[in-house]
């Protein structure tokens, strides 16, 4: 996985999230860690308690249709970036990244596109051959869409770790649900050399409906436009 794959799968998850806030998380101090299995108390779950856990997950991902909000991620070397995203369903999303940062990244519901404004690069990708597809789609059933590796439970958290079942994709995800309702709070996102970025959102708002060029590719150099919501 090269680095602009693994940035894409490192933020498929926005658009899951429901709530504001990785305060409390796992790992809240977002560092990068060598293994999510290593958390003390984690209890991996079977039968009927997993069925359970990933019913609830399916539940709070399909209940949201339009959000945005900030984002942290925290590479496998400590740095940290920041930035504002969007998010529509089924197939939109917009990610801005906070000056130092020169990258935009935008799904118009078959392509992503990630441009680097200083290297006056454009990389674009089916939105079928990403996470991101997995998570935008109309209707998320992780079970059948996704490998589901590994479902967990530590205290108030539950802990699903899924690789792409279609093997177009490296890597796997863990994300951070808390709650009774399930509510993504963080993730980490592992590639094939076994590097992890962590990723967590806050300042979450779900507006009726989004600005529609926010999702436009032949927009995404202005990532400053007029009369965005």
């Amino acid at each position: 996985m090269n680095r602009r794959t693994a940035l894409l799968a490192g933020l498929a998850a926005l658009s899951l999230a429901p709530l504001a806030a990785a305060q409390g998380a796992p790992g809240a101090d977002l560092r990068p860690r060598t293994s999510t299995a290593a958390l003390a108390g984690l209890q991996t779950l079977e039968g009927a308690e997993r069925d359970a856990a990933i019913a609830a997950a399916n539940r709070a991902l399909n209940g949201v249709a339009a959000m945005q909000g900030r984002f942290v991620q925290v590479s496998p070397d400590g740095s940290r970036a920041a930035g504002a995203f969007y998010m529509q369903r089924p197939g939109k999303l917009r990610f801005e990244y906070d000056a130092p940062s020169t990258l935009l990244i935008v799904s118009d519901g078959s392509v992503v596109a990630l441009r680097d404004s200083a290297l006056r690069t454009t990389d674009r990708t089916p939105l079928r051959s990403t996470p991101l597809n997995l998570v935008l789609r109309s209707q998320v059933d992780l079970a059948r869409d996704a490998r589901i590796v590994r479902v967990s439970r530590q205290g108030d958290w539950t802990l699903v770790t899924a690789r792409d079942r279609s093997g177009q994709t490296d890597g796997a995800i863990t994300m951070h649900f808390f709650g009774d309702n399930a509510e993504l709070r963080s993730w980490d996102v592992v590639d094939m050399t076994g590097a992890r970025t962590r990723i967590a959102l806050s300042d979450i708002s779900r507006p009726t409906s989004l600005d529609r060029s926010l999702f436009r590719l032949e927009d995404m150099l202005d990532s400053r436009r007029r009369g965005r919501p």
